[in-house]
């Protein structure tokens, strides 16, 4: 029996999918954002950073193949199904949507196509779809795990029927008729990052007030601000829907998904910690992300790379340094992981805002005095420096 998809076939899909996975970003992006549960919210951020993995892989092999633009042809109902997806009615509803039956597609479709492949002559894709594969079943098995009863619910049927009204994601397979519209589907990123019942918003120890507490209380509330970086993986997370929707280089959206998932793992260091402290997560003081709102990209990236975490960083070492000298190794291993990250962060803004600002007649210190003049139409308060109440 003859076996191989040919090189033309063969791109069409890995675009199909590098599409699919890009604009998933955006997706979970904006769902971090909404979603209550911050555990889940913690598995959505390891999602991300996976599909942009996936999306540079499959872009690398892209560039390598006769007709492998990755951005020809895209079907425009491919574009609406992810809409549709990104648009859910309710937080399980969203699961239902991309995990039930967006990324059941995508592993049927994927495995559809090594199962026809070639050993020797598909050897590349062979092993490019292995390993997306392998990340997209685990996403699933987590899905699974929850319990949901989701396989009956309207909106899981209405996407099934969409995803066979297109002919598969790849557009081969027979089609059906054409769903009905549920009505009121939009998406609008949040301003806010929501919670569930648990947390509390409000705000969190000074600095200077942890700096004369005892060791053990200190450090509690130490990792309470570890939880609090919420808001910076808030921050990213926004740049990552909004420039989603723009022309960015892709590498851009690489490296901050990278930062966005650091942050969201730094506020995962403040919950593992706060819990073997005998503390339960309970509050996030997100004001930081707030006043951001309203803020171009660049000016984000900035006030965050170059503006918030250059303003933390002194305290970095200081505190490793504090728990090595208590013995406090626990603590000290998490405060190393973190320092070590933000070092890699405020080289993704010194990148990323020198690359911003190519041709334009402002420079750093220019957008910095914007981000302060829109923080203080915020505060409605002079602002003399870019800083943090905690």
């Amino acid at each position: 029996m003859d076996r191989g998809i040919g090189i033309l076939e063969t791109a069409e899909h890995l675009r199909n999918y590098y599409w699919l996975s890009r604009r998933s970003i955006k997706i979970l992006a904006g769902w971090f954002l909404r979603f209550r549960s911050y555990e889940t919210k913690y598995k959505l951020a390891y999602h991300l950073y996976d599909t942009s993995e996936h999306v540079s892989w499959l872009l690398d092999r892209l560039g390598e193949m006769r007709g492998g633009n990755p951005n020809a042809s895209i079907r425009p109902e491919l574009k609406e199904l992810m809409e549709a997806v990104l648009s859910a009615p309710s937080d399980n509803a969203f699961l239902a949507g991309y995990y039930g039956v967006l990324q059941r597609s995508l592993i049927a479709a994927i495995k559809s196509d090594i199962e026809k492949m070639d050993t020797s002559g598909n050897a590349n894709e062979i092993r490019i779809l292995g390993r997306v594969l392998e990340d997209l079943e685990s996403q699933r098995n987590w899905f699974d795990s929850l319990g949901l009863e989701w396989e009956n619910s309207k909106w899981v049927g209405y996407l099934q029927q969409y995803v066979a009204f297109i002919g598969g994601l790849h557009g081969s397979d027979e089609r059906e008729s054409r769903p009905e519209d549920p009505e009121g589907m939009a998406f609008s990123r949040p301003s806010r990052i929501l919670f569930d019942e648990r947390i509390q918003i409000g705000p969190l120890e000074s600095y200077e007030s942890r700096s004369s507490m005892e060791r053990q209380q200190a450090t509690i509330e130490q990792f309470k601000v570890f939880f609090n970086e919420f808001y910076a993986a808030a921050l990213l997370a926004g740049v990552l829907f909004d420039a989603s929707d723009e022309d960015y280089p892709w590498a851009l959206l690489a490296d901050f998904s990278r930062h966005f998932w650091d942050e969201a793992r730094h506020s995962e260091f403040g919950s593992i910690r706060l819990r073997e402290l005998g503390c339960e997560p309970g509050r996030i003081n997100p004001v930081l992300f707030e006043e951001s709102h309203g803020l171009p990209v660049l000016h984000r990236i900035a006030y965050l790379t170059r503006g918030l975490e250059a303003y933390f960083m002194p305290r970095k070492g200081k505190r490793f340094k504090e728990y090595e000298s208590s013995g406090d190794h626990r603590s000290q291993f998490f405060a190393d992981q973190d320092w070590s990250d933000e070092i890699n962060h405020v080289r993704y803004g010194n990148k990323w805002v020198e690359y911003l600002l190519q041709d334009d007649h402002r420079d750093l210190d220019d957008i910095l005095q914007e981000v302060k003049d829109h923080l203080a139409k915020v505060r409605k308060q002079p602002v003399e420096s870019i800083d943090a109440p905690f």
